[in-house]
């Protein structure tokens, strides 16, 4: 690859994972993902058994969708979404007042840093958020810190070995306007694909961690890769 190309997309991830850039373009973002992964959200709240009182963190929470599908269906549980940009934050709120759920609430905190309590949680979710982090370590021993003994972890991003043809097939589902297909092709390859985590990656780093029992799967829905682990 021809150095400028290396500084193209050291320059594009670096603002994919920009605070501004997601104040400013979230909304566009929710709009095209949400109908490509929401078999994704569905599969989580299937497989995601929850006690009565259950305290639940979702880690990015975008603008809420997975957090207030959660909520939703588990009216007896607690759920808290974070995100890092204000402006993501604040679409989620006005989300669940538009979908009038209570069980769920919204806040602006960083993972890296997070401003609970050990054992605070008996689960934690993130979707589409770890290939974002700045240290993507130490934001998993932060989720460590903060969920119980014995409860879980449900974690799933864009899978950096997705086969071209599949993503190709996601390119499709995922247009934008004005952006030619070849382009946005090059963009989710190099950019949002190419500079995440694989399968093992995923589940590697879960590990070490500190979690334990962890499971891995490819997504069927959509070209992401899911780890499920244990405290």
């Amino acid at each position: 690859m021809k150095n400028s190309s290396r500084w193209m997309i050291r320059l594009l991830t670096r603002l994919r994972d920009a605070r501004l850039v997601w104040d400013v373009m979230g909304s566009l973002y929710n709009m095209r993902i949400y109908p490509l992964i929401d078999g994704l959200y569905q599969s989580i709240a299937e497989e995601l058994t929850l006690q009565k009182q259950a305290q639940i963190l979702e880690a990015g929470a975008g603008r809420g969708y997975l957090s207030l599908l959660l909520a939703d269906r588990n009216p007896d549980a607690r759920f808290t979404g974070i995100d890092y940009s204000r402006m993501q934050v604040r679409r989620a709120e006005r989300y669940r007042r538009e979908k009038k759920i209570s069980n769920c609430s919204f806040r602006q905190n960083n993972v890296l840093n997070l401003p609970f309590e050990e054992a605070a949680f008996d689960a934690a979710v993130s979707v589409g958020s770890i290939k974002h982090w700045s240290d993507p370590h130490r934001g998993l021993t932060e989720l460590l810190r903060v969920i119980k003994p014995g409860g879980c972890l449900m974690i799933a991003e864009t899978d950096r070995e997705a086969p071209d043809d599949e993503l190709r097939q996601f390119v499709k589902r995922f247009s934008i306007p004005f952006v030619p297909e070849g382009l946005l092709f090059w963009g989710l390859r190099h950019v949002v694909f190419g500079q995440s985590l694989s399968e093992d990656q995923l589940a590697d780093a879960t590990g070490r961690a500190g979690f334990h029992s962890v499971e891995r799967r490819p997504v069927n829905t959509c070209p992401y890769v899911m780890v499920k682990a244990w405290k």
